[in-house]
């Protein structure tokens, strides 16, 4: 099982790589939701998350494999988005990634809140897995929150 060893703040030299692991990671669940890819619609999301939250990469033996966008709602660390490179996906780097936010949010005295697509089963039950309840939905997603104070 591979394991995430680094995960840095990004930085301007990383949106360009950034994007493109959005649309590698998301651009199948995207057109089965919601229709065709529209790179421009997609550039804006990318941007919002860019400007609403803080981007770290993901790193693996010194090589970026992934990304994760962090923010605050509630009181809790809201997971805005996870994405890891779809040849590494399925090696325990989700888990690792989730594993490092659920330290930071008890290091912080908070819970975490997160979001999944209803389309993306396989996603969800990860995050029960780990800890995370439900807690709401939308016509689109899941809203799931893990308790302040699990075992990380």
């Amino acid at each position: 099982m591979t394991t995430a060893t680094d995960i840095r703040l990004a930085d301007d030299n990383d949106h360009e790589w950034l994007y493109t692991l959005h649309e590698l990671a998301h651009r199948a669940l995207v057109e089965e939701a919601y229709g065709p890819w529209d790179d421009a619609q997609q550039s804006d999301f990318f941007a919002a998350l860019i400007t609403d939250y803080d981007a770290y990469v993901v790193e693996s033996a010194g090589q970026p494999i992934g990304s994760l966008y962090l923010g605050t709602r509630d009181e809790d660390t809201f997971v805005a988005l996870v994405e890891i490179t779809p040849g590494q996906q399925g090696q325990g780097l989700g888990t690792s990634v989730l594993n490092w936010v659920a330290e930071y949010s008890q290091r912080e005295g908070r819970g975490t809140v997160l979001q999944v697509h209803k389309l993306n089963p396989a996603a969800k039950r990860l995050y029960e897995r780990l800890g995370y309840e439900p807690a709401g939905e939308t016509e689109t997603h899941f809203l799931l929150r893990r308790p302040a104070g699990l075992p990380a």
